[in-house]
Formats: structure tokens, C-alpha cells, sequence
């Protein structure tokens, strides 16, 4: 306790350094750059919940997060009594409002940014239901293309927050899976071994030059040449550098999975049935540079009440996997028995990442009282929590970023009339970047 709180007075006196200059220079007053939100409950996201509790935002970062907290007394204020503040929820997979287009085959360049029209765009669906940024993916079979990272701003000149996060693959049958997979990969390998020709070419053109300068070189010595005219060519100069020739940008993406590049993208794999997964096993191990790598870990399920998803909820927890799933109640085949698969998921060490179970207004607006219904059905808080914030973020490596509210991270925020886990629980205020962009006030 001793600790935290000379860490308090620390930051707080760091703060006042920070704006104290400014005011001395004439800067601009200190509400423009110091903000306060307070609320009657702050879920941080890191086990600890304040009551009541206020966040300081500093030159768009979150500087402090406690209660009773000391900042500049011009500060911009926030004040949302009997309200409950928590990290801005992440949708992890959307093509809500993208214009309509499937991709089919391999197509990784892809960007879904193609399909966006900012005037016609919904962002106002996402704020109303508290998701903060989004991960919009293109449609199709195969690998159409890939995930870009957005904030849901009604009006941005920096939307992009991630330009590629990941590879979806969709595969629709045991055929399309195996097609997809084998056409892909082959394709890349293609594009490694042009440049390897090409390599190999250039190599061998060096060493011919190599040994013609040095033949000319000999002759000229046998001819009684000045070894100073040996040569026009400068003894500095360099030979040129390897071009390698351009690959095909549908398949680049694959080709980095192929050499285990730092940057290659990780691959999510939509099953629409618990069999596809063994099939997309096998599938990947029929590629040879793939066979002997541990199995793809990030999956997509369905919503559905009636699959058998409850079949490989032991291969997933092996894996410890990473699902995104609509928080829905299935049952066994054929019987009137529940299983909740999220809930099994979770238990077992997997990452949950919750998503709609529609991929519009309503099922958005759904998703705190599905995760209500699972929490009652025996998921934790805290996971039903994190899987709409620091676990998609994570997914789509932004945890550095956001996910929780912690000091260093960027202030996005959803507050709500109540627990988010409440029945009943309305999102009242939409922040992003510190900025209320969605308030329900407004829309009385």
C-alpha cells in the first residue's frame, strides 16, 4: 500500500511539471491536454474494480487510474455518477456494413478497406453497443484476403489502427479445404523458387564476370601491361546488389508462413462444422514446409445450438486454442441436453474471444447479456469480460494498446447504466481516443 502510494504522488507531481510550463509560456489552456473521467465504478481489466473511480488521460494516453486522485483543477471532466467504466469492447471478425463482395481463392493482398464506403458506413451501430474498433474481414471461401483493424469513429483521419492482423480461411467442404490449402501453399512455393532461380542465375552471371575480368586481367599482364592500367574499373567500386524479381502480392503472406518470417500473419480458420477442424489438420500437414510445425491454434465457430462442437472441445484445449464464438447455448445432438461450449472452452485454458451472434445492430447490442447468461451458467466474470477486450486484443496484437485500462495505454472506454454483466445493461457513453464519439443523452 506504502508503494502505490508514493507511486501516486509521484505521477501526480510529474503531472503537474508536465502542465505547469505550459501555462508559465502561454501554451494552450490545461483542458486540452489533461482529462478527467470519474465514474461510480472503474472495471480496470487487471482484477481490480474502483468505486468510485477516475481515470486522467494525458496527451491522449492514460496517465493515472485510482480514486481521490489529485490533477490540474481546469482539467476536462467527464463525470459519470452511478455509471460503470471499462475498457472499449474489441469486435474481433465484422463485414458489417462493407459493401457486398466475395473473394474466392487465394487473394491475401486483399484489403476490405476496398469495400468500405465511409459514407454509408454504420459506425454508429458499433458505438451504440460499446465496441470501441473492429476488425473487419472480407467475404468468400479460401483465403479471401485480410483483417484490417479499425476505430469505429463516426469521422477519422487515422481509422486504421492495424492495416493487416490476420489470414482468414474459410473452407465450406472437406474438398474446398484441402483446394484452398494445396493451391495456396503451391502457389507460394512457386513464387520461393522463382526467386531462388533467379538467385542462382544472378549468381552464376557474378562468377562468369568474375572470371573474365580476371582472364582480361592475365592477358593484360602477359601483354607487358602497367599494372596501374590494369583495369578501368575503380578498385572501390561495388558490384551491383541482387534484385530479386517481384512476387505475385496474392501469395507474399503465404510465402512468410512458408520461411517462418517474424511478420508473417497467423491464419483463423472458420469451421462451420467441428469436422472441418480434422480436415484443416490434415490438410496443413499435406503441406511438407508445414508438416512437421505445431497445428494451427485460432479458430471461428458458429453459434449454432445444434452442432457438435462438443467433439473436438478436447482437441481445442489441447491446443489451448484461441476460439472466437458467439456466447450461445448448444446442445447435444439430438437430445434436449446444454452444453456450453464457451464456458467448456474457458475452463479448459483456451483464449476466449467473444463474438455477435448476428453480424449486425441487434446481435452487437446482444452481447453483454449472452456473456451475462454464460457467467450464470459458470463462465468467470473476468473471462466474460476480457473476452470483448483484452483478449481480442490480444488476438490482434494490440494488447500493448488497449484491452484494459491501464496507465500507458490509449484511453478507450464504454460506460454503461450498470454492471456490464447486469440484465437490462445499457451502454451509456462510447470514448475513443478520450473523446465521447457516442452518447446516449444526445440521442433523446
Amino acid at each position: 500500500m506504502k508503494r502505490r502510494y508514493f507511486r501516486s504522488v509521484i505521477r501526480f507531481l510529474l503531472l503537474i511539471l508536465l502542465v505547469q510550463p505550459l501555462t508559465l509560456m502561454g501554451a494552450p489552456d490545461d483542458s486540452q491536454r489533461v482529462t478527467v473521467i470519474r465514474a461510480g465504478r472503474v472495471i480496470t481489466g487487471t482484477g481490480e474494480v474502483l468505486e468510485p473511480g477516475e481515470v486522467v488521460i494525458v496527451e491522449g494516453k492514460i496517465s493515472l487510474v485510482g480514486n481521490q486522485l489529485e490533477y490540474p483543477k481546469n482539467a476536462r471532466l467527464i463525470d459519470a455518477p452511478g455509471q460503470t467504466l471499462m475498457a472499449g469492447m474489441i469486435l474481433a471478425r465484422s463485414s458489417h456494413g462493407l459493401q457486398s463482395l466475395s473473394k474466392n481463392g487465394t487473394n491475401c493482398n486483399w484489403s476490405p478497406l476496398r469495400q468500405l464506403n465511409e459514407e454509408s458506413m454504420p459506425w454508429d451501430d458499433f458505438l451504440e453497443a460499446g465496441f470501441v474498433a473492429a476488425s473487419l474481414v472480407p467475404a468468400g471461401s479460401g483465403f479471401p484476403g485480410h483483417a484490417v483493424v479499425v476505430k469505429t469513429t463516426p469521422e477519422s483521419s487515422d481509422r486504421v489502427i492495424k492495416a493487416a492482423a490476420y489470414l482468414p480461411l474459410n473452407g465450406r467442404s472437406p474438398t474446398g479445404i484441402y483446394s484452398s490449402v494445396g493451391k495456396g501453399f503451391d502457389a507460394a512455393r512457386g513464387e520461393i523458387e522463382k526467386v531462388k532461380k533467379a538467385r542462382e542465375k544472378w549468381d552464376k552471371e557474378q562468377e562468369e564476370a568474375k572470371k573474365k575480368a580476371e582472364e582480361e586481367a592475365k592477358k593484360k599482364d602477359g601483354d607487358g601491361a602497367a599494372t596501374e592500367q590494369k583495369s578501368d574499373k575503380p578498385e572501390d567500386e561495388k558490384p551491383k546488389e541482387f534484385e530479386p524479381p517481384q512476387m505475385n502480392p496474392a501469395v507474399i503472406e503465404l510465402v512468410k508462413i512458408l520461411e517462418e518470417n517474424d511478420d508473417a500473419l497467423p491464419i483463423v480458420f472458420f469451421a462451420q462444422n467441428p469436422g472441418l477442424i480434422l480436415h484443416l489438420d490434415s490438410a496443413i500437414s499435406s503441406v511438407k514446409e508445414l508438416k512437421d510445425r505445431d497445428p494451427l491454434s485460432i479458430f471461428i465457430l458458429p453459434g449454432s445450438r445444434t452442432g457438435a462442437f462438443h467433439q473436438v472441445v478436447e482437441l481445442l484445449t489441447e491446443r489451448k486454442a484461441t476460439v472466437l464464438v458467439p456466447p450461445a447455448l448448444s446442445a447435444f445432438p439430438d437430445t434436449y441436453t446444454r452444453i456450453y461450449i464457451p464456458v467448456v472452452l474457458a475452463r479448459g485454458g483456451c483464449s476466449l474471444v467473444t463474438l455477435p451472434a448476428a453480424d449486425n445492430l441487434a446481435g452487437m447490442r446482444g452481447v453483454p447479456a449472452k456473456l451475462a447468461e454464460l457467467v450464470r451458467y459458470g463462465l468467470s466474470r473476468e473471462d466474460a469480460l476480457a473476452s470483448v477486450t483484452l483478449e481480442p486484443a490480444r488476438l490482434l496484437g494490440l494488447d500493448d494498446r488497449m484491452g484494459t485500462v491501464e496507465e500507458g495505454k490509449e484511453p478507450h472506454f464504454v460506460l454503461f447504466d450498470t454492471d456490464p454483466l447486469e440484465p437490462g445493461a445499457r451502454v451509456m457513453k462510447t470514448i475513443i481516443a478520450g473523446e465521447v464519439v457516442w452518447d446516449r443523452e444526445d440521442r433523446r
